[in-house]
């Protein structure tokens, strides 16, 4: 029985470093695609470098577009597209998603034919600068960055009037990374449009890794976000954007899709329920992940510049 006994306990003694060895790796794996700028193979087979260079080349024919450049307060460069319209009513900011770029959510200068627009790349996307995307926990220093940039006469050479009022758009991370400057910076901006936005990023980390690896979450998403952590300086359990809402004063409109695959409904209705009283919330039939503006351009257009026009009268 004793003898027994030990050949258990030297197979527990062998397998536990094993398994602790075997978290380690997968982890690992997990979080270099996680925070690691790459390029992005596309539902089409396309890469999303090559898809972005042909948008800006169609940019640059269509509109009176300006290649722009700025630096955050950490140091890293950032780049974007200022789109200038002869009678703007306010500038308005487009913050892409998670793995996105500033030519993804291009599509969206038409609907806002009355407002000068500033695209521009996350820490770590497109062409800016940036070992890691951190996934909203840095990203905040991005916008505040453009918003400086827009308010910055020497920096925009003539391009704008900065009397303008500011807005921010921002898309999944954008939304929730909008938020998050917002409430650290409380006169960034005159409103905020909050489309398919997380309400806290441990949540969707979470979810997201369980969903696509078919692996449970703890202890590997646990793993993941202390090595995030450790390598960008940055703290991950931090960001949880639905704290500290209720004390924004900005209104803001919350845009979500039934079903989303991504980030559930609930995290915009939640968040919506703590927002101050001039906020509103609009919820779309079925849709893609980040594509609601494209499925429902219409209705998008129309809610947000009336609610734009709205939020500064």
């Amino acid at each position: 029985m004793r003898r027994r006994n030990n050949k258990f306990l030297r197979f527990i003694y062998f397998l536990l470093p094993v398994l602790v060895l075997l978290i380690l790796i997968i982890s690992f794996f997990a979080f270099k695609k996680l925070v690691s700028p790459y390029d992005l193979k596309l539902k089409n087979g396309k890469r999303l470098s090559v898809v972005a260079a042909q948008i800006k080349e169609d940019l640059f024919k269509k509109y009176d577009i300006t290649q722009v450049n700025f630096n955050t307060q950490d140091g890293i460069r950032l780049s974007g597209y200022f789109v200038k319209r002869k009678w703007a009513s306010g500038n308005l900011i487009l913050a892409h998603g998670y793995q996105s770029c500033k030519e993804m959510v291009s599509s969206i200068i038409d609907l806002f034919p009355n407002y000068n627009i500033l695209m521009f790349d996350f820490r770590g996307h497109g062409k800016s600068e940036g070992r890691f995307r951190t996934l909203g926990c840095l990203e905040y220093k991005d916008i505040f960055a453009a918003v400086d940039f827009l308010n910055d006469t020497s920096a925009s050479r003539g391009f704008f009037s900065r009397n303008l009022p500011v807005f921010i758009l921002g898309i999944s991370m954008g939304g929730a990374v909008a938020i998050e400057a917002l409430k650290r910076r409380p006169d960034l901006c005159n409103a905020l449009v909050i489309d398919s936005a997380y309400a806290n990023l441990t949540d969707v980390i979470s979810r997201s890794f369980k969903a696509k690896s078919g692996l449970p979450s703890i202890p590997f998403a646990y793993v993941v976000k202390k090595m995030v952590n450790f390598a960008a300086d940055c703290d991950i359990d931090g960001v949880n954007v639905i704290e500290g809402i209720n004390n924004i004063k900005q209104p803001i409109l919350f845009i979500h899709a039934c079903k989303d695959k991504i980030v559930d409904i609930k995290d915009s209705i939640d968040m919506y329920s703590c927002a101050n009283e001039k906020s509103k919330i609009l919820i779309t039939p079925v849709c893609e992940h980040g594509y609601i503006c494209s499925t429902f351009s219409d209705l998008y257009s129309k809610k947000i510049n009336k609610f734009l026009k709205k939020s500064v009268a």
